[in-house]
């Protein structure tokens, strides 16, 4: 057995691992009328409480799906070493399905960009959607994580459906 096999072969039994599936982007002006398609994701938190709540070595997972009776594979990912206690992000490619949209607005106030975002969501299914924001909102908003210097806005999109949002971006410090 390979070095540190005895710690990966024990992976192999767990069960019961609670996993989320959401779709993942940053709000980036593309200059485009078109979606742009989200990361498909699946985050595991390394905690005992959630299934896990061990060190993981790096390595790299597939994901398959069950489609018609037969395994197709969904994506693949790669991740380094985590802690337990660490949240860990498989992203495993785009969604056309699921994707955003970033129009300008209103622009007559200098100090401020005003930008209607629409996620769409053509799955059969309701879609977690996590998107970065990496600037400035005015106002900010009221319990929503920051990551780093950017905004995490959290929404649920329904099965076949869309959403508008409007953001407005703040250009000038006070």
């Amino acid at each position: 057995m390979a070095a540190k096999g005895q710690k990966q072969v024990a992976l192999l039994a767990k069960d019961k691992v609670a996993v989320e599936q959401l779709y993942g982007g940053t709000l980036v002006d593309f200059g485009g009328r078109d979606p742009v398609p989200l990361t498909m994701r699946l985050r595991i938190e390394n905690r005992e409480s959630a299934g896990l709540g061990l060190a993981m070595p790096a390595g790299a997972v597939m994901v398959f799906e069950q489609v018609g009776g037969r395994r197709l594979l969904v994506g693949e990912s790669a991740i380094g070493d985590k802690a337990d206690g660490e949240r860990i992000d498989y992203d495993l490619g785009y969604s056309p399905a699921v994707g955003f949209q970033m129009i300008e607005r209103d622009r007559s106030d200098p100090d401020i960009r005003q930008w209607e975002v629409r996620l769409s969501n053509a799955r059969p299914f309701d879609a977690e959607v996590e998107m970065l924001i990496p600037f400035a909102l005015d106002p900010a908003p009221d319990g929503w994580e920051r990551r780093g210097s950017n905004w995490v806005w959290r929404t649920r999109v329904p099965a076949n459906d869309s959403l508008v949002q409007i953001f407005r971006q703040k250009l000038r410090g006070d």
